[in-house]
């Protein structure tokens, strides 16, 4: 199935210009609830053709993925980042372009972090990191980032994984494939649809790799101690989980090989056989600057095609936004109803 595709024109960008000025008017990050609360409000004022595409895609779920392209990416955004951390109280130089993304993602649902994973920013830069070029994370580079459903383990996963392109100048590019292109066999359909498959939290979720203790506020440091033992108590007991779920004739998927293991032997082949299925139906789409692609997180898997990082400044650089329908449903993790960090 195509993907949907948006593109803005210059007077839409124009328009949302006015917007992200409003914006961002008093605020230094988007990392902030209160940002949030000010973009849902701004989101709809957004130009009435992209709310349409957006909430269309949302409600009707006629493809796993939806390319909005076009919009203007500042001159000023500074070089590639060497790490995805970063510093309190500094404005991001790439101010502009998180708003611009902020507002267009209101129109899916809230934007949201896990105190887990890059320390529970809600936005993340995705970089190449010296030291990680091997590593099955998304700051490796010269392995194969296998597709995957995002945090496939976690009880409140994203309904959309949002990947905006400040930067690729060498084209490399996001694997996708989405359940409705997928040719699955009825035996396999059924067992797929049965809790056989323990899913571990990936190697981004683990303390070594969010230097949490020196980076925290203080009032989330026993908190966040508390969510990374969680996390290596889903290590010990990872918790069985189906890989098809939803409606008979239109599943949804939730899938991560990598993470995932069979618990029977009619479940492995069930799995092997969905995972040959994926890669014979893998396309590749290349983001370029000024692309944002939402991925729906019940239908469609993503990854990365390896890539040689230079670590000059003017690497691959991606902000990831992950976003819900329901942020209701982790009130139970998290430190108030308006705080979006899932601990």
């Amino acid at each position: 199935m195509d993907m949907e595709k948006y593109h803005l024109d210059a007077r839409a960008n124009a328009d949302i210009d006015d917007l992200v000025r409003e914006l961002t008017r008093g605020s230094a990050s988007v990392h902030d609830a209160a940002f949030h609360r000010k973009a849902a409000v701004l989101a709809h004022e957004l130009p009435r053709d992209l709310r349409e595409a957006l909430v269309g895609f949302r409600l009707t779920e006629p493809s796993g993925g939806f390319l909005l392209s076009g919009i203007r990416i500042g001159d000023g955004i500074g070089p590639t980042p060497g790490h995805w951390h970063q510093p309190e109280g500094e404005v991001s130089p790439t101010l502009r372009e998180e708003a611009f993304f902020s507002l267009c993602a209101q129109l899916l649902g809230d934007p949201f972090g896990y105190a887990t994973l890059h320390n529970g920013l809600l936005m993340h830069n995705i970089v190449p990191i010296k030291g990680h070029e091997k590593e099955q994370i998304s700051s490796g580079s010269e392995e194969l980032l296998e597709w995957h459903t995002e945090e496939a383990f976690h009880p409140y996963r994203s309904d959309y994984t949002a990947l905006m392109c400040l930067r690729n100048p060498y084209g490399a590019p996001t694997t996708y494939a989405e359940i409705s292109d997928l040719d699955i066999d009825e035996a396999d359909v059924e067992i797929l649809r049965r809790p056989l498959f323990a899913a571990r939290p990936s190697g981004s979720h683990s303390a070594e790799r969010n230097a949490y203790t020196t980076h925290l506020p203080e009032h989330r440091h026993a908190r966040a101690r508390e969510s990374f033992d969680r996390i290596e108590e889903l290590h010990r007991n990872p918790p069985a989980v189906s890989v098809l779920f939803g409606d008979d004739a239109d599943p949804y998927l939730c899938v991560d090989p990598d993470c995932m293991t069979p618990l029977t032997e009619e479940a492995d082949g069930a799995l092997r056989r969905l995972c040959a299925e994926i890669n014979r139906k893998i396309q590749d789409v290349a983001l370029t600057p000024g692309d944002i692609l939402f991925l729906d997180n019940y239908r469609a898997i993503h990854g990365r095609r390896p890539f040689k990082a230079r670590f000059d400044g003017s690497d691959r650089w991606l902000k990831r936004m992950n976003i819900t329908r329901d942020l209701r449903r982790s009130r139970a993790r998290r430190l108030s109803a308006d705080d979006r960090v899932v601990q």
